[in-house]
């Protein structure tokens, strides 16, 4: 009898391999091949879940606000529903009527546990104040991990090249979180725009799932699994497989998008950085180079879902369609605000002979030692605030002297960072930046972080003056820091 279980058990896992395997296979076709023969195929390049495309109603049209969660696990996940809490109950009164801040949002870029809120919020909207901690901020995620791992009957991953962890964990995601939902769902919801930041491990660089990376991939993201974007973004390396895409460039001809042949203007750094985006896309247009993006957590790259933004505005900032929407003619103000459910360092580490168990080791890796140069990412982001804010100046002069009633060089940037480092209470603060990243944490930790996200967005007096600011005729008075 025990062969007669053993041998159960190996063709039990062969099945779920096989249905694995068939489960990867039919993902990877169905986000896919753009035709351009067909007489309804997409518009490379254009439309779409873009920003030059869609806008936010409820926004202000002289402000454009944009959002970056970081990685940090379901700390991360707390700390930035909390911060949506916050702006939700922060009201601004203007001519047009009462709002909320939360209304002012057009994009969040997102990594790692940070994906989790932003694609939630992209898809149910205010229903996230609801239903997420019930859906998953209270969900023993990793009750799930080790399932996977120790239960026989899921087991498939171990038996097909095609199907990994992940692809178990983009199911898990779906079940509790998304339900089948993919990219078109998002693009009905309008803005603001959720912009899931992963890391391609074959080139080492931020892969954002926008329509400007699946262009270059021939591919359609309406079709795309926001669970498995979601999945690919917190795919911590080692623990969980990488997720895949399929390049099928081929098939589109050769085309390629304007952005990669335009001039970049301004400053060194900026025309270095506009290379560097021209070199990667090369890279996925061309066949001979890459048939596979190979995706993995997106903070190994890009931990405060910064630099994923910065890749959008370089991309976007002088594209023609960009220029002929409403942005350049009514738009003064850019507000860039980064939360960062930020670790502490154990610094403990370095009075101990051996780091200690798994669990401890994965701690190190994906807390402080991912965080360590965030300042700097902060401090290129900076850079960038201020050479777009030249550029709209540029480009609004070239208008004319007065445009929508505003001097023409009216036109300011901020970047506003909030972060657990800003709670002002030490027990509190040292008691939330020591919480393990994971995928589960106590109910407690949840309300604890949760809360701390809405004090922290409304105590932060950059923030309480440019709704001031909004209020008073829309000039928000501040200057790039």
């Amino acid at each position: 009898m025990p062969g007669f279980k053993s041998r159960a058990l190996v063709a039990l896992g062969l099945v779920l391999g096989a249905s694995a395997c068939q489960s990867s296979e039919v993902y990877r076709t169905q986000v896919a091949v753009i035709d351009p023969a067909a007489p309804q195929h997409i518009t490379l390049g254009e439309g779409g879940y873009r920003l030059p495309a869609m806008r936010n109603p409820k926004a202000s049209p002289e402000l454009l606000m944009l959002l970056a969660f970081s990685g940090g696990g379901k700390r991360s996940s707390a700390f930035s529903y909390g911060v949506l809490r916050g702006l939700r109950d922060m009201p601004i009164r203007t001519v047009a009527g009462q709002h909320r801040m939360l209304d002012e949002i057009e994009g969040i870029s997102s990594v790692s546990g940070g994906s989790f809120t932003a694609a939630y919020y992209g898809l149910h909207r205010d229903q996230i104040f609801f239903d997420y901690e019930k859906d998953f901020l209270k969900q023993d995620i990793n009750a799930y991990v080790w399932g996977m791992y120790l239960l026989p009957w899921h087991w498939g991953w171990m038996l097909s090249a095609s199907y990994g962890t992940n692809d178990r964990m983009q199911d898990i995601y779906d079940n509790l979180m998304f339900h089948g939902a993919t990219y078109a769902d998002l693009e009905k919801n309008g803005a603001p725009i959720v912009w899931i930041g992963a890391t391609d491990i074959s080139y080492g660089h931020v892969f954002t799932f926008n329509p400007e990376n699946f262009d270059l991939l021939c591919s359609d993201l309406g079709r795309f699994p926001i669970a498995r974007a979601v999945a690919a973004s917190n795919g911590f390396p080692v623990l969980f497989s990488p997720i895949t895409l399929d390049d099928h460039a081929e098939r589109c001809g050769g085309w390629r998008p304007r952005w990669m042949d335009r001039e970049a203007q301004a400053s060194e750094d900026a025309q270095i950085r506009h290379g560097l985006l021209v070199q990667q896309a090369e890279a996925y247009l061309d066949p001979a180079r890459t048939r596979f993006v190979h995706l993995s957590d997106g903070g190994i790259t890009d931990n405060l879902a910064l630099r994923g933004l910065l890749n959008q505005m370089i991309r976007f900032e002088d594209d023609p369609q960009f220029a002929r929407s409403r942005f350049f003619e009514k738009l003064r103000r850019l507000l860039i605000v980064s939360v960062d459910g930020q670790s502490a360092q154990d610094v403990s580490l370095a009075m101990s002979p051996s780091i200690g168990g798994f669990r401890r080791i994965i701690s190190a890796i994906s807390g402080t030692q991912i965080d360590n140069y965030n300042f700097e990412t902060l401090s290129v982001m900076r850079a960038k605030l201020n050479g777009s804010v030249e550029g709209i100046k540029r480009l609004r002069c070239s208008m004319g002297r007065i445009v929508e009633g505003h001097a023409c060089d009216d036109v300011k940037g901020y970047l506003v960072h909030l972060s657990l480092a800003d709670i002002k209470d030490e027990a509190t603060r040292t008691r939330l930046q020591s919480i393990p990243t994971g995928l589960t944490i106590s109910d407690a930790d949840v309300d604890a972080l949760v809360a701390a996200g809405e004090a922290v967005v409304k105590a932060s007096p950059e923030v309480a003056e440019v709704v001031k600011a909004i209020e008073q005729a829309g000039a928000i008075p501040v200057a790039v820091r």
